[in-house]
């Protein structure tokens, strides 16, 4: 199998500007189907903006963003548009309804109570979702995105509003559904310790570029051969892909 084929998400010479300021600059990065992504740094060094192009939600001031091997379709107003089977979980739309209307086809409760307590998640399935509390919001957003089983699902600030019993319950499942399903998990946080227990490679951000590439904890099922190359960079220093998937 070529490496083309194995790809699911490529930049290339990729730069993001706010205000004549470049907020992140990567040279090339490669992201493969069926693999767990976490990409680590603190606050401000450009995991929301990497996001964000990746998703197709922003376009980079600069350079190329290949899904599957070709660029996001665009707009008549030239915006691009994000697939249908990729999308970030922190930008899904969510209309100022009771949480339990939200999920169309499955039932709220049940779901929920996956990672909520049974009275919590009655509680919550039953209240306007403008009313629930940060680590709530979150919880049914990336419920909402594991329901909806995309092809690629890209989670930004991932288990920082959860407490350790919740974030277990999610982490375990991300990882069912990409052992099952073949789904590609892109996950961001300031938090190393939590990504790289159950990440397959774990890149890092530093004021906007790739300082290191690093294989993680968990093993890749869908292809266990394959290793990260270290990221070099001479200009730095100091919902429904399944029958793509």
């Amino acid at each position: 199998m070529s490496n083309s084929t194995t790809l699911i998400l490529e930049l290339k010479k990729v730069q993001k500007s706010f205000r004549g300021n470049v907020v992140l600059d990567i040279r090339h990065l490669k992201f493969h189907k069926g693999t767990i992504y976490g990409i680590v740094g603190p606050a401000g060094c450009g995991k929301s903006s990497l996001m964000k192009i990746l998703s197709g939600y922003e376009t980079p001031s600069k350079g190329e963003v290949l899904y599957d091997n070709a660029p996001f379709s665009k707009s008549f107003l030239g915006k691009p548009v994000s697939p249908e089977d990729l999308f970030l979980v922190n930008n899904l739309k969510v209309k100022r309804s009771l949480v339990t209307k939200l999920f169309k086809k499955s039932n709220a409760n049940q779901l929920l109570s996956n990672y909520f307590t049974s009275s919590s998640a009655e509680k919550v399935v039953n209240t306007n979702f403008s009313n629930l509390s940060k680590g709530e919001k979150n919880a049914v957003l990336l419920t909402l995105g594991i329901d909806a089983d995309p092809r690629v699902m890209l989670v930004d600030d991932y288990g920082i509003y959860f407490d350790n019993a919740m974030e277990q319950k999610f982490r375990k499942k991300i990882v069912s559904i990409n052992k099952d399903h073949g789904t590609t998990v892109v996950l961001s946080s300031p938090n190393e310790k939590i990504l790289k227990n159950f990440c397959s490679v774990l890149i890092y951000l530093d004021n906007g570029h790739i300082s290191k590439i690093r294989t993680g904890s968990h093993k890749n099922p869908n292809n266990e051969k394959r290793k990260p190359r270290r990221y070099q960079n001479s200009k730095r220093r100091g919902y429904r892909g399944r029958d793509k998937k």
